[in-house]
């Protein structure tokens, strides 16, 4: 571990990989706001002090390194560092999910804590226990593994303590106050109407889209210093054994096509609530995206067409009786 402070030319290295990295991204709106996080990171770290402690820029490296080394597994196709690229771009987690959370639940005052009194007749705003009863219902969220879930949409509060005691103001407070804490880090709030239409055209395929150009690689040809440290490796360990699947243990890189970003796009989709107001009640109608959607159970009919395919049949689908007498044959064989 270095003792010295890393020079600014090390740090603008840095910055330049991880902004040409982002630049790689398969989705426009991944390109954005990743572009726009690490140039936020960098500028708020850069105005902290002039010259940062040694720990701390020990500490913004590493987080530095770990981003690009996600965004560059995300640009090689692997699918998990993808999607959670994906995932941090479209506010299904990360800093960006709590802008969307702080912009759907504003706070009383500008500037101020959303909720700082949670005393007696508190009660959650009605779109976010709503919000949160969709989310519950929503089948999705289990099946693509996305960790957030609330099982109580309301803060559940007993009436006595363990000793037959009525609760306490400053307990009940406590309640409310870690409920709604843990309400709103796993809420799934709106996407912006018009990011949702461009995730929306990119599913369907209206959205013109082609995978991005990467640079390529300079190539550097084999030295006589390799090949003598080769032959100093195979003089000591012997011959070793050739490539394997080990480092696909955890995924392997994939191809980015349209087809391949249409699947990661459609499990996206399905974590973003669709969002309709009531204009009677004024309350929120929330909807959620599948993946697969059933056969359509009715067709569309012209009249006289339907009359001669359930001629003969009631309304409860039984084949209509001939009450006329049959004739039988009055000659037996």
């Amino acid at each position: 571990m270095s003792t010295t402070n890393f020079t600014r030319e090390a740090w603008l290295h840095l910055y330049r990989a991880l902004i040409r990295q982002c630049s790689y991204l398969p989705d426009p709106i991944a390109r954005v706001q990743m572009q726009a996080y690490i140039l936020d990171r960098f500028r708020r770290s850069a105005a902290e002090e002039k010259e940062l402690p040694l720990l701390r820029q020990q500490a913004l490296r590493k987080s530095a390194l770990s981003e690009l080394s996600l965004l560059n597994r995300a640009n090689d196709g692997y699918i998990k560092p993808l999607e959670k690229v994906l995932h941090l771009a479209y506010g299904r987690r990360g800093k960006r999910r709590h802008d969307l959370i702080e912009a759907f639940i504003p706070p009383a005052k500008k500037g101020a804590h959303p909720v700082t009194d949670f005393s007696d007749g508190w009660e959650p705003p009605s779109h976010m226990v709503a919000l949160l009863k969709a989310q519950n219902h929503n089948a999705m969220i289990t099946l693509l593994n996305a960790g957030l879930y609330v099982k109580e949409t309301t803060p559940s509060i007993p009436s006595e303590n363990i000793w037959g005691k009525p609760l306490s103001e400053s307990r009940r407070m406590n309640i409310r106050s870690r409920w709604y804490t843990k309400a709103r880090g796993n809420m799934f709030p709106p996407l912006p109407d018009k990011e949702l239409k461009l995730l929306e055209g990119l599913i369907l395929g209206t959205t013109p889209w082609t995978p991005p150009k990467r640079r390529k690689p300079v190539e550097t040809s084999p030295t006589h210093v390799d090949s003598d440290i080769n032959l100093a490796l195979f003089l000591e360990k012997g011959p070793q054994k050739g490539d394997t699947f080990e480092k696909y243990a955890d995924g392997r890189p994939h191809i980015i096509t349209r087809r391949f970003m249409q699947r990661l796009w459609k499990r996206l989709s399905c974590l973003i609530p669709r969002v309709k107001w009531d204009t009677k009640t004024r309350k929120p109608i929330f909807s959620w995206d599948v993946i697969h959607r059933g056969p359509k159970l009715a067709v569309l009919l012209e009249e006289d067409l339907a009359s001669e395919i359930f001629g003969g049949v009631d309304a409860a689908g039984k084949k209509i009786k001939d009450d006329k007498p049959q004739i039988e044959d009055s000659q037996s064989n």
